[in-house]
């Protein structure tokens, strides 16, 4: 696994509709209303927000390989596009299996809780309780204290089950054995830190990039199995409000509840001081997200079914291109119909009474 590679996976859904850097705000996970349409139209939820602190240089590097191994091309309109070569390359790839659009990064505060509550009980076990905590964030801390208050954690048989439910999981997960060596060398113990991403990779001979994706994907099968399972109480408590509970925006729900209160798009953005083009941003996410939301108020059915055959006929997304076709429509509307067919719309809702 390496950026590289990832990064072919991505262009190869987005060939000849974006430039290369909408691969990078997708794997930042910025939270723009284009790369979150992008998301949802190209079907890319898996990369969302898996690596929110990659570097523009890292990211260059990896394109820069692409194109001098002639896998991808960049257009003079910089759009970037596949080449016969990257399609046959692209069906070598692994099966990846992130899944970034649910946990968003928060992938990393269930592994700091589970650190911690590993580290405190190893230290208990071993009779120290004078130890520096290997995490210091505050709110991990809380949480941590509030998981293990009551709890046996001097006991051996009380280690022991967190170790046995831990271990069932990691099987159940289906990580590859290079994952569960990371994942296990990454915790941390008694008079034990925790391998850093160099001695990781220096150890596996590969790069510290590929070590961060391996571990990340990891987690999220870790944390997929959690939530199927009714056999690890205690890694469920540690998961707690791990996965995002809705895919709005914080921004996007407020608008939600003024629209759902009877407001205008107009009427919510002088109340909220708000563009009207942040609005219409915020009611594109409303219909990728929001199964009942009233479309029938900003376009026709036939609108829908028109534009949608003739982004298949075109093989595009792009507006610009679906606009020449249907003047007569606004840019808005056509991202409302685009989101809307993401999504396989066909039931016709309004709010209106």
């Amino acid at each position: 696994m390496n950026l590289s590679s990832l990064l072919l996976a991505i262009v190869n859904k987005l060939d000849g509709e974006r430039t290369i850097y909408a691969g990078l705000h997708l794997l930042r996970g910025k939270r723009s209303g284009q790369t979150l349409q992008d998301v949802e139209y190209y079907n890319l939820k898996t990369f969302f927000g898996i690596l929110p602190r990659l570097s523009t240089p890292i990211f260059d590097e990896a394109a820069d390989h692409l194109v001098k191994a002639h896998l991808i091309f960049i257009d003079d309109a910089s759009l970037v596009h596949m080449t016969e070569a990257g399609r046959s390359a692209v069906k070598e790839l692994p099966a990846y299996r992130f899944n970034g659009w649910d946990y968003r990064g928060r992938e990393a505060i269930f592994f700091a809780r589970l650190s911690l509550i590993v580290q405190t009980i190893s230290n208990f076990k071993a009779g120290s309780t004078n130890f520096i905590p290997a995490q210091r964030d505050a709110e991990v801390q809380l949480f941590v204290r509030r998981i293990l208050r009551g709890k046996p954690i001097n006991d051996i048989t009380y280690s022991r089950y967190i170790k046995d439910e831990l271990t069932h999981l990691i099987e159940r997960s289906g990580l590859a054995e290079i994952q569960k060596t990371i994942f296990t060398h990454r915790l941390v113990g008694y008079r034990s830190t925790g391998w850093t991403w160099d001695q990781l990779a220096e150890r596996l001979d590969t790069t510290p990039i590929a070590i961060k994706l391996y571990f990340i994907e990891s987690l999220h099968l870790i944390l997929d199995a959690i939530g199927k399972t009714e056999v690890a109480p205690f890694l469920k408590e540690i998961a707690e409000d791990i996965k995002v509970q809705s895919h709005l925006t914080d921004s996007s729900l407020k608008t939600k509840f003024l629209f759902e209160k009877g407001m205008s798009m107009e009427e919510i953005g002088a109340s909220r001081q708000l563009k009207m083009s942040t609005i219409e941003d915020h009611f594109v996410e409303m219909v990728i997200n929001d199964p009942s939301f009233p479309l029938a108020q900003f376009v026709s059915k036939e609108d829908l079914e028109a534009v949608s055959k003739k982004s298949n006929e075109l093989g595009t997304k792009r507006l610009r291109l679906l606009k020449d076709s249907f003047p007569q429509l606004t840019y808005f509307q056509l991202r409302l119909i685009l989101g809307a067919e993401s999504k396989g719309v066909t039931k016709w809702t309004s709010n209106q009474s």
